[in-house]
């Protein structure tokens, strides 16, 4: 017979809806709990393992410089730090970890005999942020304090004796800049310092970023971004209080960055140094033709080593303060009156504005000119004489005749076709546009007139026009080739020429005259002697200061072409130079000999006795 439901007790029926709930509920549980326990134990392993991994962004080897020759002017070298690991001196509380770490510190200092150089700010600092990184304490460690670190090893704080914890402090080899040929042509390359590694663009993920170098000034700050080398990325795992739990492991390694190859030649470097050597002055040397810069050297100067591993304050105050001024570069940023060596753009001027190279004028010692007397540097006069001679002799009356003939616009316009009052273009950070002054400028400048004695004294170089020696070295190039070009300092740059505006006849007859300053009775004669080249040039007085503390600054600028006389590396070679020495006698006396050493070390070359000499000349 069966039973119908309705049949049933109305209890059995309950306890079995109940059973079978109590059935469902424990198949639900028995789920949950295998997804919980079995499938989510890995994700949550793997996110445990996310939070306790730091991705720690590395720094990649700058890449060296070199000259034009190949000749190693800035590299790396191996530097060895001490470092040490907080982690291995935690304490229940903070202060007690940072006490902990200086009194480890002190014991260490003792063996390497160097005092840290760390405060207790410093390591509060480092506990805050960089927990879980080595905290650097002693920088270029060198090989007596590191041989004194490792035999001592075993006694020092949180030293490891098995070997199967990190120990309290180790070694940490990294890389330094070096300057093989020290305070060599130090305002042009510069020195660096330490930043933190920049990110990849849209990567901004890192929990901590190493310091890498940077260039702070010279060739190493225009060209840094080209010289870094590529970031590489490490990873560590840390604990719950965020210190180190294992060793940092390497994902992608770090670049070493390219090596960058200058116009500069090394050898004519030395020699424009040697002759600045314990003198306030600048001299540039670049070929006449591309614009390669060959020497850009700029006296007193600085050894970028002795701001290796960084630039302390003592050593910044020292060379801040100093009134010499060495980290000034003169080459590119002192401003100069060039005085008579503008006498030859005064004379194109002239020549453009349809005075005869032929026309004479009288020098009777002095020019005269409303209430004002510029005097000759021969008191007694020159006597008669054409544009020609007139350069030979470097004669003020004929020039500042010339300058007030022809008008402010006409010399405004032939400075500016020179590059003058403007920016050379050149590939460095440091680049003075100088002054050519003119009625718009001095109102706006002094709020003053613009008198006719302003454009006489611009005539000769003096009053309130300003150059540097790197605008007048391509001045004295464009006077040799016609063209002006832009300098540039990276040797795979190409040439940039722009034609002067002015008729070869006219240039002919300024060169002309120019090649007489440096024959057997110009006031440049000792500029080329024995040169083993045809050279063109003009000296140059300039007198600065308030009256009665006058001083001269003295300038000789040069255009050599090598030829059969010169040493067959250096034929065809075309250099411009141009010198300037503060405080100086004359530039007859002071600069044009220093000019002279200069071009013989470049076509005459330094002789050993055995007839071979260093190649300086012109590269490829």
């Amino acid at each position: 017979m069966r039973i119908r439901p309705e049949t049933l007790p109305v209890g059995a029926l309950t306890c079995g809806l109940a059973a079978a709930a109590f059935a469902v509920g424990f198949l639900v549980l028995a789920f949950r709990l295998k997804v919980v326990q079995v499938d989510g134990a890995a994700d949550a392993t793997d996110g445990l393992r996310r939070q306790s991994i730091r991705r720690v962004q590395t720094e990649g080897v700058r890449g060296r410089i070199l000259d034009c020759r190949g000749r190693v002017l800035a590299d790396n070298r191996p530097s060895v730090s001490i470092v040490l690991n907080a982690g291995v001196f935690r304490q229940a509380t903070w202060d007690e970890t940072a006490a902990a770490i200086t009194n480890a510190l002190a014991a260490v200092a003792d063996v390497v005999g160097r005092p840290s150089p760390l405060t207790e700010r410093d390591i509060r600092r480092h506990l805050r942020q960089n927990l879980a990184r080595p905290l650097t304490v002693w920088r270029d460690v060198d090989a007596d304090a590191l041989a004194r670190f490792e035999e001592q090893g075993f006694r020092l704080p949180g030293h490891s004796a098995d070997g199967t914890r990190p120990s309290g402090f180790a070694v940490a080899e990294t890389f330094e800049r070096t300057y093989p040929n020290g305070a060599l042509a130090g305002h042009l390359l510069g020195y660096v310092g330490r930043d933190r590694v920049e990110s990849p663009a849209g990567d901004e993920g890192f929990n901590f970023q190493e310091m890498e170098l940077r260039g702070r000034s010279g060739v190493e700050f225009y060209y840094d971004g080209y010289l870094r080398g590529g970031a590489g990325e490490s990873r560590l795992t840390v604990d719950a209080r965020g210190f180190a739990s294992a060793q940092a492991e390497t994902v992608v390694p770090a670049q070493q960055g390219p090596d960058l190859t200058l116009t500069i030649d090394t050898a004519i470097q030395a020699a424009c140094e040697a002759e600045l050597k314990g003198l306030k002055g600048a001299c540039v040397v670049l070929d006449a033709q591309s614009g390669a810069v060959r020497a850009m050297a700029s006296a007193p100067s600085f050894n970028p080593d002795d701001f290796v591993p960084v630039l302390r304050r003592a050593r910044y105050e020292a060379v801040s303060t100093d009134p010499a001024k060495p980290l000034l570069n003169r080459a590119v940023g002192g401003s100069y009156a060039p005085g008579s060596t503008f006498k030859p753009v005064t004379a194109l001027a002239g020549l453009a504005a349809g005075h005869a190279a032929d026309e004479r004028h009288d020098c009777f010692g002095a020019f005269n000119y409303g209430g004002m007397t510029i005097r000759c540097a021969r008191r007694w006069g020159h006597g008669s004489l054409d544009v020609r001679e007139a350069l030979r002799d470097s004669c003020n009356p004929f020039f500042c005749s010339l300058g007030v003939a022809i008008g402010t616009n006409a010399l405004v316009a032939a400075a500016r076709a020179f590059g003058l009052g403007a920016k050379t273009g050149i590939d460095f950070p440091v680049d003075y546009a100088g002054v050519v002054p003119d009625a718009t400028w001095k109102m706006e400048t002094y709020h003053e007139k613009w008198y006719p004695g302003d454009v006489a004294q611009m005539s000769i170089g003096q009053g309130m026009l300003l150059v540097t020696p790197l605008q007048m070295a391509r001045v004295a190039g464009a006077l040799g080739t016609g063209a002006l070009v832009t300098p540039h300092l990276k040797a795979d740059l190409p040439p940039v020429r722009t034609p002067l505006p002015f008729d070869a006849g006219r240039l002919a007859v300024v060169r002309e005259g120019l090649r007489m300053v440096v024959g057997r009775s110009g006031t440049g004669k000792r500029g080329a002697e024995g040169v083993a080249a045809e050279v063109i040039g003009k000296t140059g007085t300039a007198e600065v200061g308030a009256r009665g503390r006058r001083r001269k600054n003295t300038w000789f600028i040069a255009y050599a072409k090598g030829d059969q006389s010169s040493r067959p590396e250096a034929q065809g070679t075309e250099v411009a130079v141009a010198l300037v020495v503060e405080n100086g006698a004359s530039g007859g006396e002071t600069a044009a000999p220093k000019v002279c050493a200069i071009l013989k070390a470049i076509f005459n070359g330094p002789d050993d006795g055995s007839g071979s000499r260093e190649e300086v000349a012109h590269a490829p």
